[in-house]
């Protein structure tokens, strides 16, 4: 199914609450006329519109989620992290045909395969090359331009930000340089060459590997400083008061991005809130037990480092309510 199909069936959509959800969910609204009925965490919580909740049966399991891998096979997911434990898993999430992952695009990218080299951007690039594939031609403005009143003040660009999500620019300058390097010239053949991603390959390849913790950091205060984000990534772990009203720094957020992308991005102002329990640990299953139908607690998950790795590799979230 295209993202044009797809769209034209289903509109509603549920993002992060993230650099990368705001930024996937402004394009997606401008050139799909998507709309943002929810937000996610990645974690413990998904945020739905009241108004799409009471209209809708079953509504948290209706919106196309993106940015956040949702076990259950009706639910459509867009998003790029490795959710498979192996090549034989990865084909029986493909066969699915509800989950859109650059993960399960290319053989390997897997927990007990080739952790090490899985997709090493954000959603939105992966949209994008997407959408340009399909004859979707995204206009970006132009990367090295500073748009933003705000961003002045942390000498930061267009490029900067929408490079961002999920740490492509600085992966592409740092210690996973060599996976990038791949992984960049697959996106621009998948978006058939497409401007939108050349003009980012070309604003990384003039780009200061030397400055590249700095413009990090100068992201991170960007965040953090001027909307009180929950991290340096420009993520949110909450994005309503306790009676479920969108807050205000969200907005302020959205606002900011909006104008230095050229791009609008409407949004509820009242949520109801659903939790679930989030945790990691290490993970020592075959990978059976992330089936649906053999663990339909589980929710959402996704291996955060690979099986040698010391840390807890497996993080995931069960009984959302």
């Amino acid at each position: 199914m295209t993202l044009r199909e797809l769209f034209a069936k289903n509109k509603n959509i549920v993002i992060n609450s993230d650099i990368d959800g705001m930024l996937s969910g402004m394009i997606l609204q401008k050139y799909y006329g998507c709309k943002v009925v929810g937000f996610s965490n990645s974690w413990d919580c998904v945020w739905i519109d009241p108004q799409y909740e009471n209209s809708t049966v079953d509504a948290i399991n209706k919106p196309v989620y993106i940015d956040l891998y949702v076990t259950n096979p009706d639910v459509v997911c867009i998003e790029q992290h490795i959710i498979g434990y192996d090549d034989a898993h990865n084909k029986r999430i493909a066969a699915l045909q509800t989950k859109i992952n650059p993960n399960i695009m290319r053989e390997g990218r897997t927990f007990s395969g080739d952790y090490f080299h899985k997709y090493p951007f954000g959603t939105v690039h992966f949209l994008i090359a997407l959408m340009e594939k399909e004859g979707v031609h995204v206009q970006l403005p132009l990367l090295h331009s500073i748009t933003s009143p705000k961003a002045v003040k942390y000498d930061l660009t267009v490029g900067d930000i929408l490079l961002r999500a999920d740490d492509a620019l600085f992966s592409s300058l740092g210690r996973y340089k060599a996976n990038t390097e791949e992984w960049w010239p697959w996106l621009l053949r998948l978006s058939g060459n497409a401007k939108s991603i050349s003009s980012m390959i070309t604003y990384i390849n003039q780009a200061d590997p030397n400055q590249n913790f700095k413009v990090k950091d100068r992201t991170g205060y960007f965040f953090t400083r001027e909307f009180n984000c929950s991290g340096i990534d420009g993520a949110f772990k909450n994005v309503t008061d306790d009676q479920g009203n969108l807050l205000g720094n969200i907005l302020e957020y959205r606002d900011e991005i909006c104008r230095m992308m050229g791009m609008s991005l409407d949004l509820p102002l009242k949520y109801i809130i659903h939790k679930g329990t989030a945790s990691t640990k290490k993970y020592f299953g075959n990978g059976a037990d992330l089936d649906f139908s053999q663990n339909p607690e589980l929710y959402s998950y996704a291996f955060i480092f690979g099986p040698r790795s010391p840390k807890h590799n497996f993080s995931y979230t069960v009984r959302m309510n």
